[in-house]
Formats: structure tokens, C-alpha cells, sequence
């Protein structure tokens, strides 16, 4: 006699038998990824209350095998252990397993609660999913060995012109050296290749008169322009040597800088229009266009200008401007940061300390932050901005001018494309025409 549960059980028996085939079926089937790259890499540690750690970006050079951070972190950082996150191309599941090497003799499986004794951390090994593939990286954890913010100085020439002068002012175009200098009744220059050697070379300038404004020598583009102010005449040349008149329907006054743009920028100017001092812009002085009137004590000469733009904001493009004197002849004792806004020129003031004299001191550009060169009772100075001018402190010792250097002001002050300061001149204390010329770098940028 057959059961009548028999054809109930064979029925369960026959499903769980094609269920556990359909699951056999599929477990046989799932296809483990064979990426052992890693993707991304982060530092963070409790020790590290600045978060720089976590803020550090590394580079992962997959075709060498390398992860280590390009900007080095700060001089004396040190920190013992880190929480260490690595991230694959699949976020839920990126290693089968991940190996730690310590100091290339060491190696044991890192688990993610596991801190990192990060200063011995050498070689990271990853294996994929699939359990077979595996990647292997050199680990670099690079840390200023040497304080990355000294400025070496160098003097590299002195008395280097052929006669005193009664003005002068160096400028930078296409790598060589221009000084411009008054000496008798004539405006009289000498040039050199910029570099470790200053050779100079005398000139036979042509078309610049000798009632030219030195001060007012400003490169922009392809080329320098100087104003003769007596007779509200322009001059530019292209190679430093000829001199043509620039014809403009409008009596300029003044040359600030190029005011940078998205476009590269203009040169900013003052005119003099219906009996008033206004800004005005212009390319190439084909065409200059009026803007909005100078606000009040704002300089027409003996000012310093620099342009300051940064790449990865749209907003941050400034001239900034400081010392001179205005158009009737009182002292400008103040920076104005400038910017473009509407078609118009707005201005505001920069924070500094009172008791700085802003007369004969001199704004640059470098590192990617204003500077400038003051004198003060304890000589020669150099402030800085970290917020793009807005305000400023000055610099540690560690940037400070060597004892050798001659106290001035009115020096020729600018930097270039291999990360030098070069400083020509200058008045003295002694209100001497100074003729010298030396250069200073950031040790970060000397290969350290």
C-alpha cells in the first residue's frame, strides 16, 4: 500500500533538489573582479589637530607602482600613527586582502580598524577580488627635510653702472635686465641676460627724452611703456631700445598695471577728462575707455603696483597699489586693492599697521601671495598677505635680508618665471642712489 503522503514528499524532495542546483549553479557563476588598483588613499590622525593629514592629496602612479604626496608636508610635521583609507574600484568590496610593508622588512594583513605606524610604512600590496591578481605600491610620505619658507639671498652685482645716477629703475623683458638711469641731461641704460652672471651691456637708447618720469617704466605685453608727465606724452618700445610716441586722444596722467581679467586684462590708467581724474583701460591705446572718477588721495606718482590672480577663483583678480603722492602733491600712505566691477573701478583699503610708512616701499607677487618691501627703524622688511591683500604681517626671520644688504628705498623690485626675487637699487638712508643687484628664492623652489 503506497502512502497517500508519498507524492507530497517527492514533490518537496525534487524542489530542494533544483534549488540547491539553481543556487550551486549561480555561486559557480559570480565573476570576481580582477582590479587590485588602488584609487584613492587618505591620512588622518587624532594627533594631527590641523587635519593636515587629511587634507594632504597623494598621487597614485599606477604604471610605477608609486603613492606619495607631491606638496610636501610642513617642516618638523610628525605624527606616530594614522587611520589609513584606500578605496578600490568597487566601494563595497575593493581587496580581497590588503598587505602592509614596514620598513622593508615587515609585512602583516591590514585590517581597516588597524592604525598605521605611518612613518615606517613603506609598500602597500592589494589583492583583488578574485584572489589572484595583486598590485604592489611604494609608499612615500614626503616632509620638508629643511625649513621650505628661508629666502636665500644673493648679491650678484654692485657699482655695476658706468656713472652715478640721479634716478633709475631695473625692469625684466624677454629674460634680460634693463636699467634705465638718469646721468646729466641724458636717460642712458645697460641690459644683460637675466642669470647667475650679470654681464652688462651699454645702449644706445633712441626717442626717449630725457624729461621721462623713470618711475613710471611699467612691462606690459610685448613691450615697456615710460610717460613723460610734463609733457603727458607716451613712449613704448618693444625691444627696450627704440622709443616711438604712442598716440592717444586723452592726457594720461598715470600708468598703474595691467589689471588682470579673464581675458589676460588691461592696463589701468588716469586720465584727465572735463577738468576730472578718472580711471580708463585700454589694450594698445587704440582705443581707451573712461571709467569712473580716482576716489580721493589716491596717487598719481611714485606708487608700487603688482597685479594678483588666482587660478581656481573667477573673483580674485586685483591690482593692488601703495605709497606715491596724489595730484596735489600730498603722500598716499595707504594699499588700495582695485578690481574691475561693472565697467567701473572699485577700490577699498587694506588692512596694515599704522606705523608703517608706505612711502618708497615696493609690492610684488610670489608664491602665490602678495608681498612688500618696506623700510622700517629696523631697516628693510618684507610683509606679507595670505587672504590676497586684505591684510598683512610681516614676515619671520627666516625671510629676513642679510646683514650685507644696504638699507633703501625706491628699489626695483620683481620676480620671475624660476621663482626669484631681484632687487636693483634703490635710494639709502643717506637719500645716495644705491647700485646693486641681488636675488632671493624660496628654499622650497632649489630642488630641496
Amino acid at each position: 500500500m503506497i502512502s497517500k503522503y508519498f507524492p507530497l514528499a517527492s514533490v518537496l524532495v525534487v524542489t530542494l533538489l533544483l534549488l540547491s542546483s539553481c543556487l550551486n549553479s549561480s555561486t559557480d557563476n559570480v565573476e570576481y573582479s580582477p582590479d587590485a588598483q588602488i584609487y584613492a588613499i587618505t591620512l588622518a590622525s587624532k594627533s594631527d589637530t590641523a587635519g593636515l593629514l587629511t587634507a594632504t592629496r597623494f598621487t597614485i602612479d599606477q604604471i610605477n607602482g608609486r603613492i606619495f604626496n607631491k606638496e610636501p608636508l610642513p617642516y618638523l610635521f610628525e605624527v606616530d600613527s594614522v587611520m589609513l583609507t584606500i578605496r578600490g574600484a568597487n566601494s563595497y568590496n575593493p581587496f580581497a586582502q590588503v598587505m602592509l610593508t614596514l620598513d622593508s622588512d615587515s609585512s602583516y594583513l591590514w585590517r581597516v580598524s588597524d592604525s598605521v605606524a605611518i612613518n615606517r610604512l613603506t609598500g602597500i600590496t592589494t589583492t583583488a577580488p578574485d584572489g589572484i591578481t595583486r598590485k604592489e605600491y611604494r609608499f612615500e610620505l614626503h616632509i620638508y627635510q629643511e625649513d621650505p619658507y628661508i629666502i636665500n639671498w644673493q648679491m650678484l652685482d654692485s657699482d655695476y653702472l658706468p656713472a652715478a645716477p640721479l634716478s633709475q629703475k631695473t625692469v625684466q623683458l624677454n629674460h634680460h635686465l634693463f636699467t634705465y638711469y638718469k646721468s646729466g641731461d641724458n636717460v642712458e641704460a645697460v641690459m644683460t641676460a637675466a642669470g647667475n652672471d650679470l654681464v652688462w651691456s651699454p645702449l644706445n637708447l633712441t626717442g626717449l627724452p630725457p624729461s621721462t618720469d623713470l618711475t613710471t617704466l611699467t612691462v606690459a605685453g610685448e613691450g615697456i611703456y615710460a610717460l613723460d608727465p610734463a609733457a603727458h606724452t607716451l613712449y613704448h618700445s618693444s625691444n627696450g631700445i627704440n622709443w616711438d610716441v604712442v598716440s592717444s586722444t586723452h592726457t594720461i596722467l598715470a600708468i598703474y598695471g595691467t589689471l588682470p581679467a579673464a581675458d589676460g586684462g588691461r592696463l589701468l590708467l588716469a586720465v584727465e577728462q572735463d577738468n576730472r581724474l578718472r580711471f580708463a583701460e585700454t589694450s594698445d591705446f587704440t582705443e581707451v575707455v573712461v571709467m569712473n572718477d580716482l576716489p580721493e588721495m589716491f596717487p598719481l606718482s611714485g606708487f608700487s603696483a603688482t597685479p594678483v590672480e588666482d587660478p581656481t577663483s573667477y573673483s580674485i583678480r586685483y591690482l593692488l597699489l601703495t605709497g606715491g603722492t596724489t595730484a596735489d602733491h600730498a603722500i598716499a600712505n595707504e594699499i588700495w586693492i582695485l578690481q574691475k566691477d561693472n565697467e567701473q573701478i572699485s577700490s577699498i583699503h587694506a588692512t596694515v599697521p599704522e606705523s608703517l610708512n608706505l612711502q618708497g616701499s615696493r609690492l610684488f607677487y610670489y608664491d602665490s601671495k602678495p608681498y612688500l618691501m618696506v623700510l622700517t627703524s629696523e631697516g628693510n622688511r618684507l610683509y606679507i598677505s595670505d587672504n590676497f591683500g586684505l591684510e598683512w604681517k610681516q614676515t619671520g626671520e627666516n625671510q629676513s635680508f642679510p646683514q650685507e644688504f644696504r638699507v633703501r628705498s625706491d628699489a626695483s623690485v620683481f620676480t620671475d618665471s624660476e621663482n626669484y626675487i631681484w632687487i636693483f637699487g634703490g635710494i639709502s638712508s643717506e637719500q645716495a642712489q644705491i647700485t646693486d643687484a641681488w636675488r632671493g628664492r624660496l628654499n622650497k623652489f632649489t630642488g630641496m
